[in-house]
C-alpha cells in the first residue's frame, strides 16, 4: 500500500492531474486523492496544491519528489528483475515522437522490440519537440525521439537524418526532373503546414531569396500530402513522412541541402529504468534498419 502511495503521488506530478494519474493507473480519482491525502498526512507536510488548473508541488514536495521518483523507479526495476528471474521481462515504458517518425521507421522498431518483450507495455505519446522535452523534463515519459541538438538538460543518441524534399503532383512539368529548384517555388501554388511550432520549414524558408506565395495553409501532414496528390500545389517536407509510400505524389531532392538529425533523448541525471535501458539498446541495435528507412514500403 506504501508504495501505492508514492506512485500515486509521482504520476499526479508528472501528468499534472489526479484525474489522469486515476486513468494512467487504474484507479478512481477518489481513491488516488485518499493514497495522496494518507502520504501527505503521514509525511506530516503538504506536498501538492490542488486548483481547477489541476495541481503543483508544494516547495516540501519538490524537496521529496527526487527521492520519491528514485524509490519508485527502483521498485519498478525489482518488479522487472522478479518477472526477468520468471522468465517474463515485464513492465511499462512510456515514449513520446513526433509524427514522421511515429508514422514511417518507429512502428517496425516495436514490432521488433514487442517479438523480444512481449510483456513490456508500451505508452507512446504524440508531440512536437519541445512538448517532448518537456515531458521529459517532468518525468511523464521515459524517453522521446526529438530532433538534435538536445539542450544540455538532455542525454541524446543520434539515429538518422532527415532531409527536406519536395512532392508534386503526378504529372508535374518537373516530375522527371533530378532535383527540386528552390528558387521555383515562387511560381508555383504553395501548400504549407501550418503546424505550431514549424520552425524548421520557416527558419528554412527565410533563407531564400524569396518566400513562395502560400496559396493553401492545412495543420496536418496526411491533409497536406492529400492536396498536393490532388494537385492543388507543391510542398517541401520532411522525407521521413512520405515512408511508406502512402499517396501518388513525387518526391524530389532539393537542389539545396537541408536537413535535421533525430535521436532518442531522455533526462540527464535521471538514472533510466531497466525497461528504458533495454529499449535504447535495442533502438541502436536497430541502427542500420533506421538508416535505411527510405527502403519501408
Amino acid at each position: 500500500m506504501a508504495m501505492r502511495k508514492y506512485a500515486a503521488f509521482l504520476r499526479t506530478v508528472e501528468t499534472g492531474s489526479i484525474t489522469k494519474a486515476a486513468e494512467e493507473l487504474g484507479y478512481t480519482q477518489s481513491a488516488v486523492s485518499k493514497m495522496i491525502a494518507d502520504l501527505e498526512n503521514e509525511c506530516q507536510m503538504r506536498l501538492l496544491t490542488r486548483s481547477r488548473a489541476g495541481v503543483e508541488l508544494t516547495s516540501e514536495g519538490g524537496e521529496l519528489l527526487p527521492s520519491v521518483r528514485a524509490l519508485v523507479r527502483s521498485y519498478n526495476d525489482l518488479g522487472f528483475a522478479v518477472s526477468e528471474l520468471h522468465g517474463l521481462r515485464s513492465g511499462l515504458l512510456r515514449i513520446g515522437c513526433f509524427t514522421s517518425f511515429s508514422t514511417s521507421v518507429l512502428p517496425s522498431v516495436l514490432k521488433a522490440f514487442h517479438e523480444k518483450y512481449p510483456n513490456i507495455r508500451i505508452q507512446l505519446s504524440g508531440g512536437e519537440y519541445e512538448e517532448i522535452l518537456d515531458w521529459l523534463r517532468r518525468g511523464a515519459l521515459d524517453c522521446g525521439f526529438v530532433a538534435l541538438p538536445v539542450p544540455a538538460e538532455f542525454d541524446a543518441k543520434f539515429l538518422l537524418r532527415d532531409s527536406f524534399v519536395a512532392i508534386l503532383p503526378v504529372g508535374h512539368s518537373l516530375s522527371n526532373a533530378p532535383c527540386f529548384p528552390v528558387a521555383h517555388l515562387t511560381q508555383e501554388n504553395f501548400v504549407k503546414l501550418n503546424e505550431s511550432p514549424d520552425y524548421e520549414l520557416d527558419r528554412f524558408l527565410d533563407t531564400l531569396p524569396e518566400r513562395p506565395r502560400t496559396t493553401y495553409e492545412v495543420t496536418g501532414d496526411f491533409t497536406l500530402l492529400a492536396m498536393v496528390e490532388r494537385g492543388l500545389g507543391v510542398s517541401i517536407v520532411h522525407d521521413l513522412i512520405l515512408h511508406p509510400r502512402r499517396y501518388r505524389v513525387v518526391r524530389l531532392p532539393l537542389d539545396v541541402t537541408q536537413f535535421r538529425d533525430v535521436g532518442i533523448a531522455i533526462r540527464r541525471g535521471a538514472e533510466p529504468s531497466s525497461v528504458t535501458r533495454l529499449f535504447i539498446e535495442h533502438v541502436l541495435s536497430c541502427k542500420t534498419q533506421l538508416d535505411n528507412y527510405s527502403e519501408i514500403e
